[in-house]
């Protein structure tokens, strides 16, 4: 069974869908990830946030038309969106998107608006350029003003920020339109009782093109590149299973299994070397001389000699390894640890989903979205309560000061130990353990 999903807010405020389109408020930046799409399924683009949250990016669009869903745009940041991306399957409509697709517009400011929150409706507290102009051009096509006083108003908003236009404020365009405020506040009252809304009429045409759209969609050309920001946003999108869109997500219960289950280090080498293994096989086709398949991978690529002939040449290990694991002597042990701790999916990313895929079914799991979740809310808490207070500003000693004391150790392995953990350094190690430092030190065993 397919869904349909319409994102609006404020072009058409107090709109209710027919059956079955699931509407949700305006898009920002991952919420199209985070929903639980597949192909054949339909998503509506209206409304989206741009100034207080990231907007939704044009590779999110993207990576969602891959999975064969349609996307549809209209109105106002769907508009936009769809005429820079309606070549790879992006699909617009309306007349706001016309003009934005053959460049009679050229501006994103057109389409905004300031507006209130959603218990407000979105009550409009400005009107958007695109509007206005529609007025402008009715009033002259009904000799209500001349196409100069027209042109001049409209050059004249295009220097007011978004949030100050509206037809009363027309008169103070006076001076640099160089026309009477009297006639100005006379065309404002006419513009403001003949309101033309065009951006409504353009979503209301997107929920009709919305119930009318099949199965199917899809994006043009090839696949689209998994960059380091398009990973991080998908595994920042993911939910546990059976939790909304308002939990801390999957990737918060994953860093405090990083951070704090004494079992992470050995199942992230176990996945990791399982992952080299298989690679080798496919890649590779060359049996392990001795040893185990990772350890062989790494000769086949020349990272290192084979261990088994040549004895020396590990001098590079040292830079990867605990004091205590140089002296051990155990050169299988010592090349698993630096596969694990070198190891990366892709350029700039730590593979977290490879080990959420792996984690997410698990009770521990489980356990640790809670705690993620009791972690974010004491936090906000705290921050309530002590305006003052923000994760930011907790001491980066005192932070590393609980993850030595957690991970065991000296403050020297404690490079080593991150690493095992799947963070680039100790450093970031620190960086990520903040949301969650207040409630882990007040309660240890959460």
């Amino acid at each position: 069974m397919t869904t349909r999903y319409l994102f609006l807010g404020p072009s058409a405020p107090g709109f209710v869908p027919p059956p079955g389109i699931v509407l949700r408020p305006p898009v920002a930046g991952g919420d199209l990830l985070a929903l639980p799409l597949a192909a054949g399924d339909t998503v509506g683009i209206v409304d989206g946030y741009f100034h207080q949250v990231r907007a939704v990016p044009h590779k999110e669009i993207l990576a969602v038309l891959d999975r064969g869903v349609a996307v549809l745009g209209a109105a106002s940041t769907g508009a936009l969106r769809a005429a820079e991306l309606d070549t790879f399957g992006m699909r617009g409509v309306g007349q706001i998107y016309q003009d934005y697709r053959c460049g009679r517009l050229d501006a994103d400011d057109e389409v905004a608006l300031l507006h209130g929150p959603p218990e407000s409706g979105y009550r409009a507290m400005s009107e958007p350029l695109v509007n206005i102009r529609a007025g402008l051009a009715a009033a002259v096509r009904e000799g209500a003003c001349a196409q100069e006083t027209a042109d001049r108003v409209i050059a004249a908003l295009r220097s007011v920020p978004y949030a100050l236009r509206s037809c009363q404020r027309f008169p103070e365009l006076a001076g640099a339109t160089g026309l009477d405020a009297g006639e100005l506040a006379a065309l404002g009252r006419h513009c403001a009782r003949n309101r033309r809304d065009v951006k409504r009429a353009d979503a209301l045409a997107l929920v009709e093109a919305l119930r009318a759209e099949g199965p199917g969609g899809g994006r043009s050309g090839g696949p689209v590149p998994r960059t380091v920001f398009l990973a991080d946003w998908e595994d920042r999108a993911r939910r546990p299973p059976g939790e909304h869109a308002d939990h801390p997500g999957s990737l918060s219960a994953l860093r405090v299994l990083q951070l704090f289950s004494p079992g992470f280090p050995a199942l992230r080498r176990d996945r990791v070397l399982a992952l080299l293994a298989r690679e080798c096989a496919e890649s590779c086709g060359l049996p392990p001389a001795g040893g185990d398949t990772a350890i062989a991978h790494g000769v086949h690529r020349g990272v290192y000699p084979d261990p088994d002939e040549h004895p020396d040449g590990f001098d590079f290990l040292r830079a990867w390894l605990t004091e205590d694991e140089v002296v051990c002597g155990d050169r299988q042990h010592q090349l698993r640890l630096f596969l694990s701790r070198s190891f990366e999916t892709e350029p700039g990313t730590g593979g977290d989903a490879l080990f959420l895929d792996d984690l997410e079914p698990t009770a521990e799991f489980a356990r640790a979205a809670r705690t993620a979740a009791s972690c974010h809310r004491f936090t906000d808490e705290l921050s309530r309560s002590r305006p003052e207070f923000t994760v930011d500003r907790i001491s980066p000693e005192r932070i590393a000061e609980l993850l030595v004391q957690q991970w065991g150790g000296t403050r020297a392995d404690a490079e080593f130990h991150a690493l095992d953990r799947g963070f680039g350094s100790f450093a970031a190690a620190i960086e990520a353990a903040r949301p969650y430092y207040p409630l882990i030190k007040l309660a240890p065993r959460t």
